[in-house]
Parts: C-alpha cells; sequence; structure tokens
C-alpha cells in the first residue's frame, strides 16, 4: 500500500509529465526549457511572496477563486504551465510545485537525453569558455548539455554551477568563506596562523 509520500510524489510526476507532453509537442526542446525556466522562476517567487502561496492553498476561498489568481499572477506564462497552475491552485497542491519542478526535470533528461546546468558568472562566458565548460560537463555526466547562463555581479569572480540538484560553487566568494573557517578552526583549536 502506497504512503502519502509515495502519493504526492506520483502526483506530482503526473502534472510534470502532462506538462512536458503539452510543452513538448507545442513546441519541442526550446518550449520545454522556457517551461522549466518559468517554473524556477515562479518557486523562487513563491518563496518571496508567502501571502499568494498561503492564498493559493487556502480552502476557504473557492477553487475557482484561486484558479483565477493563479490566472492573473503568471499571466505571462505559457499557456499550458497557467493551466497546470491551475488545476493544482483548484486542488490545493500548489505546494507539491518543487515535486512537479524535479519530476519535469527528470523528463527532460529522460525524454530529451538533455541535463540542464545553471551557470552563474560575474561576467557574461565567452563563447570559448562556454564550449569549455559543456564538453567538460558533459564529458562528467555523460550525457547531452544545455547551459543556462545568468550573470551575477555579486559574486567576485569564479563559477557556479548546478545539475540535477548537485551544486558546484567555484566562486571566488566560497573560497574565502571555506579559507575564512579553516582559519577559524585552527586558531579555536590553538593552532597559529
Amino acid at each position: 500500500m502506497p504512503t502519502n509520500r509515495q502519493l504526492a510524489k506520483q502526483e506530482a510526476d503526473i502534472y510534470a509529465e502532462t506538462l512536458f507532453e503539452a510543452q513538448n509537442k507545442a513546441g519541442g526542446q526550446d518550449a520545454v526549457l522556457e517551461v522549466r525556466a518559468q517554473i524556477e522562476e515562479i518557486i523562487a517567487y513563491n518563496r518571496s511572496h508567502v501571502d499568494l502561496t498561503d492564498a493559493l492553498k487556502d480552502m476557504s476561498y473557492s477553487p475557482e477563486q484561486r484558479k483565477a489568481l493563479v490566472e492573473h499572477v503568471f499571466a505571462d506564462c505559457a499557456s499550458t504551465l497557467q493551466s497546470m497552475l491551475g488545476v493544482m491552485a483548484e486542488r490545493g497542491d500548489i505546494d507539491m510545485l518543487s515535486r512537479v519542478w524535479n519530476g519535469y526535470n527528470r523528463e527532460i533528461a529522460e525524454k530529451l537525453h538533455v541535463v540542464v546546468v545553471d551557470v552563474t558568472t560575474r561576467v557574461a562566458l565567452d563563447d570559448h569558455l562556454r564550449k569549455v565548460i559543456t564538453d567538460k560537463v558533459s564529458a562528467d555526466l555523460g550525457s547531452n548539455i544545455v547551459l543556462r547562463e545568468q550573470v551575477d555581479p555579486s559574486i567576485l569572480g569564479g563559477i557556479v554551477m548546478s545539475a540535477n540538484g548537485k551544486r558546484i560553487d567555484a566562486s571566488v566568494a566560497s573560497l574565502i568563506d571555506r579559507a575564512r573557517t579553516v582559519l577559524k578552526q585552527t586558531s579555536s583549536d590553538g593552532g597559529e596562523c
């Protein structure tokens, strides 16, 4: 007999598969990747707008009101994503969105044979560095790679990459933080600096 957690995962996987199939049929890999980015933005938005998340889960609002709220707030998203979010809001499942995103990434990897690698740097990548990163990560993961690049001037330098739920932080700030931690441990252990 499946547990509640297993049932929730199955339900999230159904949302993810349905959305993937609709997007893939509508526009292929580019459309699929566009919706992936939109879901990621929505998850970040929901984390910083707790009132919206609470309203979408609040059963004192009618299903139609929750659906209308989603359609209004996320009007710029792909229509298939809006539809899925509307169904999730109607059913009070909006808190499953992170699970849906994970399932959607699995669909991309399994059906398109692509891994999306998020790359954050201080300055934009040039073509040579983009190729080096793509070749290296592709060889390491044994899969085709799609880079999703982001420039973040707040990092001092280096690179931050994430794929398949794993993150590699080789930014200068993280290296400094690690060095600071080692120095603190050394000084608290009675060692010399």
